[in-house]
Protein backbone atom coordinates (compact mmCIF):
# COMPACT_ATOMS: atom_id res chain seq x y z
CA UNK A 1 0.00 0.00 0.00
CA UNK A 2 1.12 3.28 -1.02
CA UNK A 3 2.27 5.94 2.06
CA UNK A 4 -0.25 9.37 1.99
CA UNK A 5 0.01 12.40 3.35
CA UNK A 6 -2.62 15.06 4.36
CA UNK A 7 -1.12 18.66 3.99
CA UNK A 8 -3.43 21.46 4.85
CA UNK A 9 -2.76 24.98 3.74
CA UNK A 10 -1.17 23.73 0.50
CA UNK A 11 -1.77 26.75 -2.15
CA UNK A 12 0.89 28.49 -0.92
CA UNK A 13 3.99 29.08 0.93
CA UNK A 14 5.28 26.60 3.78
CA UNK A 15 2.60 24.16 2.02
CA UNK A 16 3.63 24.37 -1.23
CA UNK A 17 7.39 23.26 0.00
CA UNK A 18 5.85 20.69 2.28
CA UNK A 19 3.67 19.26 -0.76
CA UNK A 20 7.18 19.01 -3.17
CA UNK A 21 8.87 17.15 -0.04
CA UNK A 22 6.81 14.50 0.59
CA UNK A 23 6.48 14.09 -3.59
CA UNK A 24 9.90 14.03 -4.33
CA UNK A 25 10.11 11.23 -1.58
CA UNK A 26 7.46 9.22 -3.48
CA UNK A 27 4.79 9.57 -1.01
CA UNK A 28 1.19 10.25 -2.33
CA UNK A 29 -0.53 13.17 -1.26
CA UNK A 30 -4.06 15.09 0.22
CA UNK A 31 -3.39 18.59 -0.59
CA UNK A 32 -5.96 21.73 0.66
CA UNK A 33 -6.90 24.97 0.48
CA UNK A 34 -9.81 27.59 0.63
CA UNK A 35 -11.90 27.49 -2.10
CA UNK A 36 -10.75 30.49 -3.24
CA UNK A 37 -7.47 29.31 -3.80
CA UNK A 38 -8.33 26.05 -5.46
CA UNK A 39 -7.08 27.13 -8.64
CA UNK A 40 -3.86 27.87 -7.08
CA UNK A 41 -4.48 24.31 -5.52
CA UNK A 42 -5.14 22.40 -8.72
CA UNK A 43 -2.03 23.86 -10.65
CA UNK A 44 0.23 22.66 -7.56
CA UNK A 45 -1.41 18.90 -8.33
CA UNK A 46 -0.31 19.10 -11.99
CA UNK A 47 2.94 20.08 -11.19
CA UNK A 48 3.23 17.38 -8.56
CA UNK A 49 1.96 14.81 -10.76
CA UNK A 50 3.34 15.76 -13.61
CA UNK A 51 7.07 16.16 -11.75
CA UNK A 52 7.02 13.30 -9.37
CA UNK A 53 4.06 10.65 -10.77
CA UNK A 54 2.52 10.77 -7.03
CA UNK A 55 -1.08 10.42 -6.76
CA UNK A 56 -2.45 13.53 -5.40
CA UNK A 57 -5.96 14.52 -4.38
CA UNK A 58 -7.13 17.60 -4.33
CA UNK A 59 -9.57 19.21 -1.39
CA UNK A 60 -10.86 22.59 -1.00
CA UNK A 61 -12.77 23.39 2.27
CA UNK A 62 -12.94 26.10 4.41
CA UNK A 63 -11.59 25.27 7.74
CA UNK A 64 -13.03 28.03 9.64
CA UNK A 65 -16.25 26.85 9.14
CA UNK A 66 -16.96 24.60 12.42
CA UNK A 67 -17.22 20.72 11.34
CA UNK A 68 -15.01 21.04 8.46
CA UNK A 69 -11.94 19.59 9.57
CA UNK A 70 -13.73 16.19 10.36
CA UNK A 71 -15.15 16.21 6.96
CA UNK A 72 -12.01 17.34 5.44
CA UNK A 73 -9.86 14.10 7.06
CA UNK A 74 -12.80 11.65 6.15
CA UNK A 75 -12.91 13.05 2.44
CA UNK A 76 -8.89 12.40 2.46
CA UNK A 77 -8.84 9.07 4.61
CA UNK A 78 -11.53 7.51 2.22
CA UNK A 79 -8.91 7.26 -0.44
CA UNK A 80 -6.73 5.61 1.83
CA UNK A 81 -4.56 5.89 4.69
CA UNK A 82 -2.99 8.84 6.25
CA UNK A 83 0.86 7.91 7.36
CA UNK A 84 1.33 11.78 7.74
CA UNK A 85 -0.62 14.93 8.50
CA UNK A 86 0.75 18.08 8.39
CA UNK A 87 -1.52 21.31 9.67
CA UNK A 88 -0.07 23.99 8.39
CA UNK A 89 -3.10 25.58 7.21
CA UNK A 90 -3.40 29.47 9.20
CA UNK A 91 -3.62 32.44 9.23
CA UNK A 92 -2.89 35.78 11.28
CA UNK A 93 -4.07 39.21 12.54
CA UNK A 94 -1.10 41.22 13.34
CA UNK A 95 -0.47 44.88 13.90
CA UNK A 96 -3.31 46.02 15.56
CA UNK A 97 -4.98 45.97 18.90
CA UNK A 98 -8.06 43.24 19.39
CA UNK A 99 -10.34 45.87 19.70
CA UNK A 100 -9.68 47.03 16.02
CA UNK A 101 -10.21 43.28 14.56
CA UNK A 102 -12.74 43.46 12.07
CA UNK A 103 -16.68 41.54 13.79
CA UNK A 104 -15.85 37.98 13.24
CA UNK A 105 -12.12 37.73 12.17
CA UNK A 106 -10.92 36.44 15.76
CA UNK A 107 -13.71 33.92 15.91
CA UNK A 108 -12.80 32.18 12.93
CA UNK A 109 -8.95 32.98 13.34
CA UNK A 110 -9.37 30.84 16.60
CA UNK A 111 -11.43 27.94 14.14
CA UNK A 112 -8.55 27.38 11.57
CA UNK A 113 -5.49 28.03 13.95
CA UNK A 114 -6.73 26.34 16.72
CA UNK A 115 -9.83 24.25 16.88
CA UNK A 116 -9.18 22.87 12.81
CA UNK A 117 -6.00 21.60 13.79
CA UNK A 118 -6.85 20.02 17.00
CA UNK A 119 -9.78 18.49 15.35
CA UNK A 120 -7.69 16.99 12.73
CA UNK A 121 -4.91 16.02 14.56
CA UNK A 122 -7.18 14.30 17.10
CA UNK A 123 -8.27 12.10 13.99
CA UNK A 124 -5.22 11.19 12.70
CA UNK A 125 -3.99 9.76 16.16
CA UNK A 126 -7.19 7.57 16.49
CA UNK A 127 -6.11 6.38 13.57
CA UNK A 128 -2.24 6.37 13.48
CA UNK A 129 -1.68 4.65 17.04
CA UNK A 130 -3.67 1.70 16.51
CA UNK A 131 -1.74 1.09 13.41
CA UNK A 132 1.42 1.66 15.53
CA UNK A 133 2.90 4.78 12.36
CA UNK A 134 2.32 7.57 11.87
CA UNK A 135 4.11 11.51 12.02
CA UNK A 136 2.32 14.76 12.38
CA UNK A 137 3.72 17.98 12.14
CA UNK A 138 1.75 21.08 13.83
CA UNK A 139 3.45 24.40 12.28
CA UNK A 140 3.54 27.04 15.04
CA UNK A 141 5.37 29.71 15.52
CA UNK A 142 8.35 31.25 17.68
CA UNK A 143 5.20 33.94 18.37
CA UNK A 144 3.74 31.43 20.41
CA UNK A 145 6.83 31.73 23.01
CA UNK A 146 6.42 35.34 23.02
CA UNK A 147 4.05 36.30 25.99
CA UNK A 148 2.89 39.33 26.12
CA UNK A 149 3.01 39.67 22.52
CA UNK A 150 2.31 43.37 21.40
CA UNK A 151 -0.47 44.14 18.85
CA UNK A 152 -0.61 39.96 17.70
CA UNK A 153 -2.78 38.64 20.68
CA UNK A 154 -4.95 36.47 19.00
CA UNK A 155 -2.65 35.08 16.76
CA UNK A 156 0.48 34.72 19.23
CA UNK A 157 -1.98 32.97 21.60
CA UNK A 158 -3.24 30.91 19.12
CA UNK A 159 0.35 29.63 17.95
CA UNK A 160 0.69 29.44 21.91
CA UNK A 161 -1.77 26.56 21.77
CA UNK A 162 0.18 24.88 19.06
CA UNK A 163 3.21 24.74 20.79
CA UNK A 164 1.88 23.48 24.02
CA UNK A 165 -0.70 20.84 22.24
CA UNK A 166 2.05 19.44 20.27
CA UNK A 167 4.74 18.75 22.71
CA UNK A 168 2.23 17.37 25.42
CA UNK A 169 1.30 15.55 22.42
CA UNK A 170 4.74 14.00 21.49
CA UNK A 171 4.75 12.91 25.37
CA UNK A 172 1.51 11.41 25.37
CA UNK A 173 2.55 9.43 21.93
CA UNK A 174 5.79 8.02 23.31
CA UNK A 175 5.84 4.35 22.73
CA UNK A 176 3.03 4.60 20.40
CA UNK A 177 5.22 4.48 16.44
CA UNK A 178 3.24 7.61 16.37
CA UNK A 179 5.13 11.11 16.44
CA UNK A 180 4.14 14.64 16.32
CA UNK A 181 6.41 17.49 16.09
CA UNK A 182 5.49 21.44 15.53
CA UNK A 183 7.45 23.93 13.76
CA UNK A 184 7.88 27.52 15.14
CA UNK A 185 9.47 29.52 12.28
CA UNK A 186 10.12 33.03 12.50
CA UNK A 187 9.29 35.14 9.52
CA UNK A 188 9.27 33.54 6.14
CA UNK A 189 9.16 34.83 3.09
CA UNK A 190 5.62 33.59 2.03
CA UNK A 191 2.85 35.85 1.48
CA UNK A 192 1.40 35.64 5.40
CA UNK A 193 2.27 38.97 5.76
CA UNK A 194 0.51 40.13 2.87
CA UNK A 195 -2.98 38.07 4.11
CA UNK A 196 -2.48 39.97 7.47
CA UNK A 197 -2.55 43.39 6.71
CA UNK A 198 1.21 44.46 7.14
CA UNK A 199 2.81 45.60 3.90
CA UNK A 200 5.47 46.78 5.16
CA UNK A 201 8.26 44.15 6.53
CA UNK A 202 11.72 45.33 6.19
CA UNK A 203 11.74 45.86 9.94
CA UNK A 204 11.24 41.91 9.87
CA UNK A 205 13.65 41.16 7.14
CA UNK A 206 17.34 40.60 8.87
CA UNK A 207 15.23 37.57 10.24
CA UNK A 208 13.21 36.77 7.39
CA UNK A 209 14.01 32.65 5.90
CA UNK A 210 13.10 31.52 2.89
CA UNK A 211 9.75 29.13 3.06
CA UNK A 212 12.07 26.25 1.54
CA UNK A 213 14.90 26.51 4.18
CA UNK A 214 11.89 26.29 6.58
CA UNK A 215 10.43 23.65 5.54
CA UNK A 216 13.08 21.14 4.91
CA UNK A 217 14.29 21.84 8.56
CA UNK A 218 10.13 21.32 9.67
CA UNK A 219 10.02 18.05 7.06
CA UNK A 220 13.75 16.64 8.51
CA UNK A 221 12.42 16.77 12.20
CA UNK A 222 9.49 15.63 11.68
CA UNK A 223 11.06 12.09 10.02
CA UNK A 224 13.11 11.94 12.73
CA UNK A 225 10.47 11.84 15.13
CA UNK A 226 11.70 15.15 16.67
CA UNK A 227 9.45 17.31 19.26
CA UNK A 228 10.45 20.62 18.00
CA UNK A 229 11.76 22.59 15.56
CA UNK A 230 13.07 26.18 15.61
CA UNK A 231 14.91 26.90 12.63
CA UNK A 232 17.05 29.74 12.30
CA UNK A 233 19.58 31.65 14.93
CA UNK A 234 17.77 34.29 15.25
CA UNK A 235 14.53 32.41 16.24
CA UNK A 236 16.52 30.04 18.42
CA UNK A 237 18.42 33.00 20.34
CA UNK A 238 14.55 34.73 20.59
CA UNK A 239 13.00 31.87 22.06
CA UNK A 240 15.98 31.94 24.72
CA UNK A 241 15.54 35.72 25.16
CA UNK A 242 11.91 35.74 26.15
CA UNK A 243 13.20 33.36 29.25
CA UNK A 244 14.88 36.26 30.81
CA UNK A 245 12.93 39.14 29.53
CA UNK A 246 13.32 42.05 32.28
CA UNK A 247 9.46 42.81 32.32
CA UNK A 248 5.98 41.67 30.30
CA UNK A 249 6.10 45.90 29.65
CA UNK A 250 8.96 45.46 27.51
CA UNK A 251 8.69 42.15 25.56
CA UNK A 252 5.03 43.60 24.66
CA UNK A 253 7.04 46.70 23.36
CA UNK A 254 9.96 45.03 21.09
CA UNK A 255 7.62 42.30 19.73
CA UNK A 256 4.91 45.14 18.87
CA UNK A 257 7.42 47.09 17.34
CA UNK A 258 8.11 44.83 14.50
CA UNK A 259 4.93 44.02 13.50
CA UNK A 260 3.05 47.36 14.52
CA UNK A 261 1.08 49.24 11.18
Amino acid sequence: MSRRALVTGASTGLGVQFSHLFAADGIDVAITSSPRSAARLEELADTLRSRYGVAVQTISVDLAEPGSAAKLYDTAAAEGPLEYLVNNAAFGIVGIPLQQYAPGELARMVQVNVASLAELTEAAVRDMVPRGSGRIMNVSSISGYVVPHGVECGYAASKAFVVSFSECLAQDLKGTGVTCTHLAPGPTRTEFFDTAGLSDIKRLEPMMMDAETVARAGYAAMMAGKPACIPGVANKLMRTMMRFAPSRDFTAWASGSAVRR
